[in-house]
């Protein structure tokens, strides 16, 4: 599968936050999204079909809609994470004598 996106870096300006995703319809999504995109449209749509929903389906559809939003928390707290570049910790004192 490839990829007809561009990547542009540049450096960001300090406490400038990341623009949310774009809530993509699940057509949209699986066309041209990221995994994510398309765990974000697959919970707007089985939470859209909520009202409809009786007996143990509806159980169902609770579960599989609070194991989506799991996935998505995961997915988006390690791509945050990973953005950090890390732990802002001090170096230790250097003993050469140590070595």
């Amino acid at each position: 599968m490839t990829s007809n996106r561009t990547s542009v870096l540049r450096a960001v300006v300090p406490g400038e936050v990341p623009a949310s995703l774009p809530v993509l319809s699940l057509d949209q999504a699986i066309k041209s999204g990221s995994y994510v995109q398309i765990l974000i449209a697959q919970r707007v749509e089985m939470v859209t079909a909520l009202p409809e929903t009786k007996g143990p389906a509806l159980a169902a559809l609770h579960r599989q809609i609070s194991l989506t939003s799991k996935e998505i928390e995961a997915l988006l707290s390690r791509d945050s994470d990973e953005s950090e570049g890390g732990a802002n910790v001090d170096d230790g004192e250097f003993d050469a004598e140590a070595i």
